[in-house]
């Protein structure tokens, strides 16, 4: 007798075709079968997030997610028996440290945990949770937290539902919160990210002003400094016990999967969880807003308006048309912001999104001012645009193009297993039944324009919340590094629960590799154009690609061309006419250019893919725009380069690519300022007319055959036009150095930003399998050497990370890189313990195995997307292969043991002279220490920048 029941009925009008069960203890399974590759995507949600966190332990909802990663009685440890102990007194330390005030006794308490984190350090196995999934082949394991939901997540290949059931079930119906102290300094360095994002904190500022009863605005899903640093495992426990219950959670499941099969397996695992009441949540009620309520946050950088209006919740009778709404002001577009601000250049850029939970709702807009425009006029164009809204002043097309928009996206999210999920996921999160949302598209259809009209004049009014952000000093909370004695690691440990889940048998997969002729067709468009098409299984959208082999090395007037025609019109379609046709037609155009490569690009309907395609010639052909809006857009681009010399991300990538090319980095060979404003109209026009002049590819991916798509472009170019030869392509290498050069960048912010990499040899086919062993050995996700000495056994950071990235064509340099981000205070333990990684490597025999293992699985289960194959074709071709070389490299894998890597690692990489580039405060880093671990160079802001 089963322990489930299926609680829908078949929907004819699902194409997903979802079946929905509740197990007898309240735990919902959401499953639907998708056979494109043999994988599948799970998520496990959870309905508590930060709104159920206490007042007092705010960000306790995200600390939870991450100490489910730790394991359970028998996975995570050699002994429970021996390792609890230490653990409960772990806890008794805690709440000593939770309501201890005076900091000196605080600090001996974290040392006396400190020291019994070491005992019970010597039973735990870390991570081994990772590493069980990684050997499997999973890819994307990880979770978020947000406002009401928390959310674990995994992708496996189809042979392994059996062992993700048994994994899972015992990870939630008993987990032990080990390894504590390390992760604690992690989910700070995830805080100190937070403090140097500028999105978030004026978004954090707005929303504590909009909401200032509710949590959605009173309490971040983060949690508060002086929180974090006092956490309480007693409440944590307790948060668990009281909202980790089957009757509060769900499974989805999208993929290579048997319906009736795995609800069976689901069964069998989960079915022991016990069911417990949950507590009510009442929300408060907000007093109304006053007008116009302000509120203004510090940044150095670029300034920012955000604005917040109070809309409805999930599942209101008005949500429908709040999202209409939404799409009316910004559909990347066609939108009003669109074409009255960002089209018209009057802002730098603006935009809307919505923000919908099931207590409240709220829409929000946003615009950066252009040099010596107000933060007051910005919020002026975007209050515009509302009432234009509100006055009905639209088009009645667009409504019509919003809805096709959606059916389109709805085929799109089809195509892949998370986004099947997510759709799924967020609807039981929000408590909407699922025949609800398949109704979605019809209620949309069914609303008038007087409806959204009305809707609009409902919550657009005069009050609001008016956030600005201004170029100004931040504060920065200071937090002092505690003491943490590494945890040493042995990578050969396995508990009894891990041998039993690699002992499961499985059916084994074959892996599948892309052929000409069969999984895609290349041939002769016409003289010097190469068509790669590919058949689309799913449904009736395709995707067109141009590329040309030219771009800004050879070219640095090409990216303000780029941004030039996406302000242009054409000879027939003015500039903002050419917007709303492509949103007709539910087409997406895109113009980018790269260091080697220029790209247009355009999604679509099939049914329209004759409009389209001549579209996109006029565009190609005969575009228009003049000298005004060329310099409008010089102006914008002059004042977002002054704006990105205060932005620590870019300052960090210019930094690393001043320190590998000097003054050949893309930063410095970009046009400066005053060749950009001698730049003229129909220099650049012409330039982009010239393209198609040049030997190029086309790459269709859809559902039309070969020789329609074929008959179709072709008609559109000139065959007795030559075609030229691209620039000869120039291979880049990075600079030479005898020793250890650290590059730094004094800036202001919570987390130094580290780069370690040098060069190592030109790119060799036959060197690529141990190349991606290596990878997988060194680097591999939470339970590489990387992931684990650094954030596991230290507590140095949220995110590190390495790669061994080959080069991306026939001659290239391949290059060795390590990041980390991490509290200033610990820059110098950060860089010194990723320099001993790089040169000597652990090594593990399990570990080795696992990493094999893990490429094994993914090569015999992962499948090249159909919109990817062209591109990932054209990839080899340029690297002098002649097809997929999959199977020589999935074979030589399996030929390679652990002698072989270490000899790679000690002939390539040991002793290597690294490049290192470090943006961070000098004030809170050890400079005298850091300048003994290589030649400290200060790099002066001009010498990174053309201008």
């Amino acid at each position: 007798m089963s322990a489930f029941e299926r609680i829908d009925s078949k929907a004819d009008n699902d194409p997903m075709a979802v079946q929905i069960f509740r197990l007898d203890n309240g735990l919902t399974v959401y499953l639907t079968e998708n056979h494109e590759e043999p994988r599948f995507y799970a998520e496990i949600a959870v309905r508590a997030g930060s709104k159920h966190d206490p007042a007092e332990t705010t960000g306790l909802a995200h600390y939870l997610e991450h100490l489910l990663f730790k394991g359970t009685p028998e996975l995570g440890t050699l002994d429970y028996e021996k390792e609890k102990p230490h653990l409960d007194r772990i806890r008794e330390l805690y709440e000593e440290h939770f309501r201890e005030q005076d900091p000196e006794k605080r600090r001996a308490i974290y040392r006396e945990i400190n020291r019994v984190s070491q005992l019970a350090a010597e039973h735990a196995i870390p991570n081994e949770f990772d590493k069980l999934y990684k050997s499997m082949g999973a890819t994307g394991v990880n979770a978020h937290t947000w406002h009401e939901e928390t959310v674990y997540k995994v992708e496996l290949p189809s042979n392994r539902i059996r062992q993700w059931a048994k994994i899972e079930g015992a990870r939630f119906a008993d987990p032990v919160f080990r390894i504590f102290h390390t992760e604690l300094e992690t989910v700070y360095e995830e805080k100190n990210r937070s403090l140097d994002n500028r999105a978030r904190i004026i978004s954090e500022a707005a929303g504590r002003q909009l909401f200032k009863k509710m949590n959605y605005g009173q309490q971040t899903t983060l949690g508060s400094v002086e929180h974090l640093k006092r956490p309480s495992i007693v409440k944590i426990q307790k948060f668990y016990d009281t909202y980790y219950v089957p009757n509060n959670m769900a499974i989805i499941v999208s993929g290579d999967i048997e319906i009736d099969e795995t609800m069976t397996i689901i069964d069998g695992h989960f079915s022991t969880w016990r069911s417990r009441p949950l507590p009510e949540f009442t929300a408060p009620v907000e007093p109304p807003l006053q007008g116009a309520e302000r509120v203004s946050v510090n940044y150095q950088g670029e300034e920012y308006v955000l604005l917040a209006f109070r809309t409805a919740p999930h599942r209101h009778v008005d949500e429908d048309a709040l999202r209409i709404i939404d799409l009316l002001l910004d559909n990347s577009v066609a939108g009003l912001i669109n074409l009255n601000l960002n089209q018209s250049q009057l802002l730098r850029e603006a935009g809307s999104y919505p923000y919908l939970f099931n207590d409240a709702g709220a829409q929000y807009l946003w615009g950066i001012p252009k040099q010596d425009q107000s933060l007051e006029e910005v919020e002026s164009l975007l209050l515009e645009q509302v009432d234009h809204i509100r006055q009905g002043e639209f088009d009645d097309w667009i409504i019509p193009a919003i809805i096709t928009d959606f059916k389109k996206q709805r085929k799109m999210d089809r195509e892949s297993n998370r986004r099947r999920v997510s759709l799924i996921r967020d609807t039981f999160l929000r408590f909407e039944p699922w025949d609800h949302h398949l109704a979605q598209i019809d209620r949309l259809e069914a609303l008038t324009k007087d409806q959204v009209v009305g809707t609009a004049n409902r919550y657009f009014g005069s009050d609001f919340v008016a956030g600005y952000r201004r170029d100004a000093k931040q504060q920065i909370p200071y937090i002092e590094k505690p003491q943490i004695d590494k945890i040493e690691i042995e990578a050969g440990r396995q508990s009894e629960f891990a041998a039993g889940i690699v002992e499961m048998p499985v059916e084994s997969l074959e892996p599948r590799y892309i052929e000409n002729g069969r999984d895609y067709t290349k041939s002769e468009l016409v003289p010097g154009v190469a068509l790669y098409h590919t058949p689309n299984p799913l449904n009736d959208l395709f995707t067109i690609t141009f590329s040309f082999d030219i771009g800004s090395y050879e070219e640095p007037r090409l990216p303000i061309t780029t941004q030039l025609i996406d302000k242009a019109g054409t000879k027939h379609h003015k500039p903002d006419n050419l917007k709303k046709e492509w949103y007709r037609l539910g087409a997406e155009f895109s113009f980018t250019t790269g260091e080697w490569e220029t790209r247009l690009r355009v999604n679509g309907m099939d049914e329209n893919f004759a409009e389209t395609v001549a579209l996109i010639w006029d565009v190609l052909k005969s575009a228009r725009a003049d000298q005004g809006t060329l310099h409008k857009l010089v102006d914008i681009v002059i004042d977002q380069r002054e704006d990105e010399k205060k932005d620590h991300r870019t300052l960090s990538r210019a930094l690393t690519l001043y320190s590998r090319f000097g003054v050949d980095s893309r930063f410095n060979r970009r046009l400066p300022s005053e060749a950009l404003r001698a730049l003229k109209a129909v220099d650049l026009l012409a330039l982009f007319d010239s393209l198609t002049s040049f030997e190029h590819t086309v790459a269709y991916a859809g559902s039309i055959p070969l020789d329609e798509v074929g008959a179709e472009l072709a008609s559109h170019y000139d065959r007795s036009a030559p075609r030229h030869p691209p620039p000869a392509y120039t291979h880049r290498r990075a600079r030479k150095i005898e020793d250890h050069q650290i590059y730094f960048y004094d800036k202001d912010i919570a987390q130094s930003q580290i780069r370690i990499e040098f060069p190592n040899g030109i790119y060799q086919e036959a060197k690529t399998p141990i190349i991606e062993l290596y990878n997988s050995y060194f680097a591999g996700g939470m339970s590489g050497i990387v992931f684990q000495e650094l954030r596991e056994a230290r507590g140095l950071a949220y995110s590190a990370g390495a790669r061994y990235f080959n080069g991306a064509r026939q001659g290239d340099e391949n290059l060795v890189v390590g990041s980390i981000a991490c509290q200033a205070d610990k820059t110098v333990e950060a860089v010194s313990a990723f320099l001993h990684l790089f040169d000597q490597m652990p090594r593990s025999e399990d570990r080795f195995g696992n990493a094999r293992a893990s490429i094994d699985n993914r090569y015999r289960s992962t499948r090249i997307k159909f919109r990817e194959i062209a591109d990932q074709t054209r990839g080899w071709e340029r690297k002098g292969l002649s097809g997929d070389p999959g199977k020589a490299r999935f074979e030589r894998n399996r030929e390679t043991g652990i002698e072989e890597l270490f000899a790679f690692h000690s002939a390539a990489l040991v002793d290597r002279p690294k490049l290192i580039s470090i943006v961070g405060n000098k004030e809170k880093i050890a400079m005298d220490q850091l300048a003994r671990l290589g030649t400290l160079i200060d790099v002066p802001l001009e010498s990174m920048f053309a201008d």
